[in-house]
């Protein structure tokens, strides 16, 4: 496999699973597109200065065409996260976009934000924060299961560690709320000095509700938009996990079955066959060697988890499958680990 890597805003972006919007990567693409505009993240209107658009969690790197605002993304594998990174220098800074979900249909209408300068400014001033050029800065909306904005999530629920700055809430116009604890209609809540890599909010040791954001992208002098789903109560994981009747399920539901099967080009990258049967699948990731898929040692190294998931350094998966490490599919295949991975 040949790869490659290129320099965009002025920041080294990686390959191989990284950030990308060209490249030569002979690994697997997709037929889907991708849609809609980049706007201002406070206003929502259209940036006017020239923008320009990439990916980060797609290898080989899609089809991108822009103008002015207006862009495209095309060349998608199905069951694909994403997020885009759009910039408009120099009235903006580079920003992450939320994660884009794309199952088996085009994506129409999206809206891509970029912050502004001067709006940043702003908020690192109320919040009396000093921003470092080696740092980046995540927003986050709090939303409930139909998408919409929570209000009242107190900030002892909003862990994200490694020297963050945070949380500071935005109130329901999106202007910084310097006294407030806890997320306002807006549901906006930001870090500063968020260490580069691939972040996700924590769980707090006491928490009362359960937090659901995709594993995202922050790099240096960027700005890192996200969903984080918002449910009342604690963590609660699966138990007594069936491979035949939740395990199984997961690889044809979520594409897997349709890339690792067949002539699917997963078949010969990966090694890996996901059809003929429960007992065939289930020797291709506990059994058949050299590459046994299972970790019984250590669940959360398994192949079957970190191949179809974001990471950084990224791995050769052409796509990302789980958004985050609390994906409901996720959690029962961890389990199912957890508790042996056995042929039940």
């Amino acid at each position: 496999m040949r790869s490659r890597c290129l320099i965009l805003v002025g920041l080294l972006v990686g390959c191989g699973g990284g950030l990308t919007n060209t490249g030569d990567d002979d690994v697997l693409g997709g037929s889907l597109s991708v849609s809609g505009q980049v706007v201002d993240f406070q206003t929502a209107a259209p940036v006017e200065s020239a923008t320009s658009i990439a990916t980060s969690g797609l290898v080989p790197a899609p089809q991108v065409t822009t103008q002015g605002a207006t862009f495209t993304i095309a060349n998608i594998p199905a069951n694909s996260t994403f997020q885009i990174l759009a910039a408009a220098p120099p009235t903006h800074r580079a920003t992450f976009s939320q994660a884009v979900v794309v199952t088996t249909a085009n994506l129409d209408n999206v809206k891509a934000a970029a912050v502004s300068e001067t709006y940043l400014g702003t908020l690192a001033t109320t919040f009396g924060v000093t921003p470092t050029a080696a740092k980046g800065v995540l927003f986050v909306r709090l939303v409930d299961a139909n998408g919409a904005p929570r209000a009242g999530v107190d900030r002892a629920n909003l862990v994200l560690g490694n020297g963050a700055l945070g949380p500071f809430f935005l109130d329901a116009n999106l202007d910084p709320s310097r006294n407030a604890m806890a997320s306002s209609a807006s549901g906006w809540v930001i870090f500063f000095e968020v260490a580069p890599g691939v972040v996700t909010l924590g769980q707090a040791a006491q928490a009362t509700v359960t937090l659901e954001m995709a594993s995202s992208p922050v790099v240096a002098g960027n700005v890192t938009l996200a969903d984080a789903k918002v449910t009342d109560g604690a963590p609660v994981l699966p138990t007594n996990v069936s491979f035949s009747n939740q395990i199984v399920p997961i690889f044809s539901a979520r594409g897997c079955v349709a890339c690792h099967s067949g002539n699917g080009p997963g078949k010969d990258l990966g090694g890996l066959q996901l059809d003929g049967g429960d007992t065939k699948i289930f020797n291709e990731l506990v059994t058949e060697r050299p590459t046994i898929r299972v970790n019984l040692g250590t669940p959360e190294a398994s192949l079957v988890l970190k191949m179809p998931s974001r990471e950084d350094p990224p791995d050769n998966h052409p796509n990302v499958t789980f958004a985050s490490p609390q994906d409901p599919d996720y959690l029962k295949l961890l389990v199912w680990i957890r508790e042996g991975a056995k042929q039940n």
